[in-house]
């Protein structure tokens, strides 16, 4: 078995687990629900990232977005489209 895993929840990766156990560790309670309100905060603003960059491959749908796009958004892009990072456009 890796290690931080935990056989109850097998779905989760380790180091989610690691994470979690460490704001727990050094936080408490408190530390663990403003992780919670950070997290849940994070998935929408993934999942909006996720449907926006779903709508751009809808060519009846033109996507135009209302906010300039965040790291979330290019996260999300290449997670959807399963594609590496350019290095040329790391450099500039």
């Amino acid at each position: 078995m890796m290690q931080g895993s935990d056989p109850a929840r097998p779905e989760v990766d380790p180091m989610v687990l690691e994470a979690v156990k460490s704001v727990r560790d050094r936080f408490g309670a408190a530390g663990l629900r403003h992780l919670v309100t950070l997290a849940q905060d994070e998935l929408t603003r993934v999942e909006q990232a996720e449907a926006h960059l779903a709508a751009i491959d809808e060519p009846a749908q033109p996507a135009s977005p209302a906010e300039p796009l965040d790291a979330a958004d290019t996260q999300a892009w290449l997670a959807y489209t399963e594609q590496a990072p350019d290095e040329d456009a790391e450099r500039s």
